[in-house]
């Protein structure tokens, strides 16, 4: 199936070059995913070396891991978790470990000077109690835009901001976590830590849309495990970067296809404008019958569009110059040729007047008969120059259109009534005078060429239509035989001097092709043209001439 006309075009075909420009989003986005993995190993390895820290940080002071009733000698165990859970960074946390958490001071007091706003740390014996627990991974932040403080900064909150979150979760809801979760969570870490088998683990917050990396440490005392360090942080940072990159890379590659788009855009009606204006003076530099009539204006660019302006131009003024050369060779070849035929002439007559004998008496009858051919060929040949002289000598007046036709109608039927009784038929749609302004022999002489070269061409038998029409302001002339069609190969030519239809061997080998040239050249001289079609039906050939008519009042 072929494609629509629009999608050939230069302008379709920037248009879709101009479409690769949405290959930059997708390189950058690719970039940042990968550069979210290299900070998410990153991210474990700092995580792994803080927890190793903490770790050996506790480890070696067997007084942080006392039993409860030690510790508690002189302080009742609900009165240090009571306190403990009003001083609690995460108190949500901190009430759903229950009986399960028996916070120790000393160990709280060195969580709370390592422990960062975006880590919670969780210490847990070897009887699985939090002896504990600082830090908190619930921290929200504001989602809040300034939206609508300018036109910049609503669209990006209107636009940018949810075309982010389609492919990237916005990581200011991110971190919230499940307290029973998380602690199912970091027990699970914690029982493996406590057979001496450090581990860090990923997982998802309850909401699904963050991530919660946290690594655990056994703590030792001596060769015993007494103990385990749990450090957990979210993504939220790296996630924040990555949202905060989307978002620049998006407006960037919006702004840079939107410049990107119309930059191309103007260049490719630029460049198509440009083509379009060469293809316009290239077909107006050409009429109808194929003769330069107009130049390609020289471009001044040095690009490859104005190189070819200037070649084409270049090529029609060769070729103007070569058909003017043409138009003027037949008078040129008459104008040569008629010294010798004059000599040849004189030379066949005093042979004549010589004692011939009979069989040198045929001889220069046939020589005779083809100097009588050349001769009349070059008439025909100057006749198109003497024509252009005359039109340009003559002048127009005022005569009757009407009786002109009607008298070379009953000419023709005088001429030809031996050979096509009442083969002549005319037809004329005004019964009053068409007057019109012009030469009337040389209207004259412009039907009898479409006439003889109707009657070389009629089949036999078959009339030709000779009419006359006034139709809006027009004098529309025709003249219409029965016959073979003209070929498609020079329609396009046909009124160009030195061309014609007629083939070789078909008995007409005397023509130039001059009759139908000399008729354009009086149409158009009257302000006229001509044109030639072929009939439907049975076929056949209309020659038809239109002359304006001003000021034609019916």
């Amino acid at each position: 199936m072929a494609l629509p006309s629009f999608f050939r075009s230069i302008r379709a075909k920037l248009l879709l070059i101009a479409l690769l420009l949405l290959l930059i989003p997708f390189i950058g986005f690719r970039f940042i995913q990968e550069m979210d993995g290299y900070l998410r190993v990153g991210q474990e390895q700092v995580l792994v070396s803080a927890a190793r820290l903490l770790s050996a940080t506790l480890s070696d002071r067997p007084q942080l891991f006392s039993t409860i009733g030690e510790s508690a000698a002189s302080e009742p165990l609900e009165r240090r978790r009571l306190l403990a859970l009003f001083s609690s960074a995460d108190p949500e946390t901190a009430a759903n470990l229950g009986v399960a958490y028996v916070p120790s001071e000393d160990i709280e007091r060195v969580l709370n000077v390592v422990a960062t706003s975006a880590s919670r740390i969780w210490v847990v014996d070897a009887h699985s109690q939090v002896r504990g627990l600082a830090g908190t991974l619930n921290s929200r932040r504001s989602n809040e835009t300034k939206a609508g403080t300018n036109l910049f900064a609503g669209i990006y909150s209107r636009v940018i901001r949810p075309l982010v979150s389609l492919v990237a979760a916005d990581p200011a809801d991110a971190a919230h976590d499940d307290a029973s979760l998380a602690q199912r969570a970091v027990m699970s870490q914690v029982d493996r830590a406590l057979v001496g088998e450090p581990n860090a683990r990923w997982r998802r917050t309850s909401e699904g849309s963050g991530v919660i990396l946290s690594v655990a440490q056994p703590v030792w005392t001596g060769d015993n495990i007494v103990g385990a360090v749990v450090v957990e942080e979210t993504t939220t940072s790296s996630q924040s970067l990555k949202f905060a990159a989307l978002e620049s890379l998006l407006a960037t590659t919006v702004v840079v296809f939107l410049v990107g788009f119309v930059a191309l855009r103007g260049f490719a009606w630029r460049l198509a404008f440009r083509v379009r204006r060469l293809q316009s003076q290239a077909d107006a530099a050409i009429d109808l019958h194929g003769r330069i009539s107009g130049r390609i204006a020289g471009s001044e660019s040095d690009d490859e569009i104005g190189a070819l302006a200037r070649t084409l131009d270049a090529t029609l003024q060769r070729l103007s110059r070569y058909n003017h050369y043409l138009e003027q060779m037949a008078a040129r070849l008459s104008h040569e040729l008629r010294t010798p035929v004059a000599v040849v002439q004189s030379s066949l007559h005093n042979l004549r007047q010589g004692g011939l004998s009979e069989e040198d008496r045929v001889y220069v009858e046939r020589a005779e008969e083809g100097v009588k051919r050349l001769s009349a060929l070059i008439s025909r040949m100057s006749e198109a120059t003497q024509l252009e002289g005359m039109l340009q000598d003559s002048e127009k007046r005022e005569f009757d259109l009407a009786m002109v036709v009607r008298g070379c109608f009953e000419g023709y039927r005088m001429a030809y009534a031996a050979n096509m009784p009442e083969q002549f038929r005319l037809t004329v749609n005004r019964d009053g005078p068409i007057l019109f302004n012009g030469i009337p022999d040389v209207i004259a002489q412009m039907l009898d060429k479409l006439v003889q070269n109707a009657v070389d061409f009629s089949t036999a038998g078959t009339p030709i239509l000779i009419s006359l029409r006034v139709i809006a302001q027009q004098a529309r002339l025709s003249v219409d035989n029965s016959g073979p069609p003209l070929p498609a190969s020079i329609a396009s030519n046909l009124f160009v001097s030195m061309v014609t239809s007629r083939a070789q061997g078909s008995g007409h080998e005397g023509h130039l092709g001059l009759g139908l040239y000399i008729v354009r050249l009086i149409a158009e001289f009257h302000g006229g043209s001509v044109r030639a079609e072929n009939l439907h039906g049975e076929g056949g050939v209309r020659f038809e001439v239109r002359l304006p008519l001003d000021g034609f009042k019916s």
